[in-house]
């Protein structure tokens, strides 16, 4: 393989489509999302909401609420009422109940949103890039390319500096490839592979998680149910076919390889994605590591939301909001998910007995840590050695012991 891949075309039109439909979900995101604080009453078909201000702590289990306009006492239910309420009505204590809830606006929920829990957040999105350094490290050495751990990490820092750099969640993972083939000009194909195969592993975890809690929870997202699990089931068919030896041959893969155009080159990539199916012992460190780190986002996302304020949610909720939010995020319907996960994070929360506007709110502090974690790793760039070479150095002479040879 050449050290330049082949230029595309670029495609200015899709770029403007998609920051135009990024704009319009924002908008229509906007216009869902309450600006100031709100009282609501439902009680059967009866459902009102007021505008004004909550005074005191909206956290807690009575407030005091002050109306945008002085209301008629005609218009406000009878349990809002003390018996010698005036005909227009500034205000009222109400305490939380099935007929009665309220919702700060947006501006009170982040001027209000509780520091420590955006700290302990980004310290567990800290760790969770940890565990995937590690988790491409060990599939590194285990196709052959021994890679130190720090080059591991510091490589996977600039991966998702680039993340933010370039629209998407991919940019980064073009960059690692490009850097880590570069420093194994011998093993190039495998050392590229080794990022894509770190990446779904990483997906395919995130989705697995997704799916056995929305089956744990019954029948609330009976809709979702059958095609995440039937999408699930393909993609572990799909590779516990592909990576089977005596499959393989009864179709005759090799010989249907060899016909196709650039075969050598294919040649090259099918050699390095089944390398792993020969290695099950890293494979399934691999998966724990995945793990750890999916733990790490989850109890991210959880510490998010309890410091805006949710208690509806619980451990599981979570898990869901995880997994199908960072899910669609990675959809590439607008530059790096913007809009599409915050409609899926608030939607989710809601669906699960939580605020939806708590959920667009966790939705952008998460997006905020991962931009900060971005940032962050841009700094490994200026550690020396972090220029690529003009041309690739020569391949070794002798063969270093792999990290999982050691």
């Amino acid at each position: 393989m050449s050290d330049a891949a082949p230029s595309k075309p670029r495609r200015p039109w899709l770029t403007a489509l998609k920051l135009a439909l990024a704009a319009a979900i924002l908008f229509l995101v906007g216009r869902n999302v309450p600006w100031r604080d709100q009282l609501n009453y439902r009680s059967g078909d009866v459902e009102r909401s007021y505008a004004g201000d909550i005074e005191g702590d909206w956290k807690s289990e009575r407030i005091a609420f002050v109306f945008t306009a002085p209301q008629p006492r005609s218009e406000l239910p009878g349990a809002w009422l003390a018996p010698d309420a005036q005909n227009t009505i500034s205000s009222v204590e109400v305490s939380r109940s099935a007929e009665t809830a309220w919702q700060p606006g947006l501006p009170r929920v982040f001027l209000e949103v509780d520091p420590a829990g955006l700290w302990v957040a980004l310290a567990l999105a800290a760790a969770g890039i940890l565990a995937t350094s590690l988790r491409w490290w060990r599939l590194l050495g285990a196709a052959g390319c021994p890679t130190g751990f720090f080059e591991a990490f510091r490589l996977t820092n600039i991966g998702f500096f680039f993340n933010i750099v370039v629209p998407g969640l991919t940019g980064g993972d073009v960059v690692k490839a490009v850097m880590v083939a570069r420093r194994h000009p011998e093993r190039k194909a495998a050392a590229a592979i080794s990022v894509l195969v770190d990446r779904l592993i990483g997906v395919f975890v995130l989705a697995a998680l997704g799916a056995i809690t929305i089956v744990a929870q019954g029948d609330r997202f009976a809709s979702l149910r059958t095609p995440i699990l039937v999408g699930l089931g393909f993609a572990v068919l799909g590779v516990l076919g592909y990576t089977n030896a005596g499959l393989r041959r009864l179709i005759g893969f090799e010989r249907l390889l060899a016909r196709l155009p650039m075969a050598g080159m294919f040649r090259q990539i099918d050699e390095a994605i089944t390398i792993y199916s020969r290695r099950p012992g890293e494979f399934a460190l691999a998966l724990l590591f995945s793990l750890f780190n999916q733990a790490c986002v989850i109890a991210a996302i959880s510490t998010l939301g309890a410091s805006f304020g949710e208690r509806a949610l619980g451990v599981l909720q979570y898990v869901v909001v995880a997994s199908l939010g960072n899910i669609a995020a990675a959809v590439p319907l607008t530059p790096g998910g913007v809009g599409v996960t915050e409609v899926v994070y608030g939607q989710l929360f809601e669906m699960q007995g939580g605020a939806l506007l708590l959920g667009i709110a966790t939705s952008l502090a998460w997006r905020v840590c991962m931009i900060t974690i971005g940032l962050l790793g841009g700094l490994f760039l200026l550690l020396p050695g972090s220029r690529l070479p003009d041309e690739p150095a020569p391949p070794p002479t002798s063969n270093p012991r792999s990290p999982q040879e050691s």
